[in-house]
């Protein structure tokens, strides 16, 4: 009985926010392309194959403008998004991403298809901006050419 009493808990504390995310707009945005490098995670010999094929590419300082206009004074939470299809990408096991802020939101990490929440609380501003440093692990067992995507936002507003 303690069991699903935390399970509908559970369930009715996300209630209010169980709706579909809508993408926010980054069209303000300073940076719409950035060039990176990967490199060999390891350099050992001897290696299994998957500590063989780690590679990191690191993204420091990427700028977002999030056009939060139709918020402010709401209760909300922001999901940084990875997408589903990744050019380059055969596998989604092939690349994680992972991330810092350098403001207010929260760290964290996400596979291609997943959203991860970054903020959760009162939208007080019209705009908000915020700085990230990426970390992109990839598998090179996974990768047949060039690797793009375009993480994107999404909020979900509370009633």
């Amino acid at each position: 009985m303690k069991r699903l009493a935390a399970v509908l808990f559970a369930c009715a504390a996300a209630a209010p926010f169980a709706q579909a995310g809508t993408r926010l707009d980054d069209s303000g945005s300073p940076r719409s392309r950035v060039e990176v490098q990967s490199r060999w995670l390891h350099h050992d010999e001897g290696l299994s194959p998957e500590r063989l094929n780690a590679m990191v590419a690191d993204i420091t300082n990427l700028e977002f403008r999030l056009d939060t206009s139709r918020y402010v004074g709401k209760r909300a939470r922001i999901y940084f998004v990875i997408p589903d299809f990744i050019s380059g990408l055969r596998s989604v096991s092939g690349m994680r991403v992972e991330w810092r802020s350098r403001g207010t939101f929260l760290p964290g990490s996400a596979l291609p298809g997943q959203r991860a929440l970054v903020y959760d609380g009162l939208i007080q501003r019209p705009s908000i901006h915020e700085s990230l440093d990426l970390q992109i692990y990839l598998d090179a067992r996974h990768i047949d050419r060039i690797t793009r995507f375009d993480p994107s936002f999404e909020i979900d507003v509370a009633p």
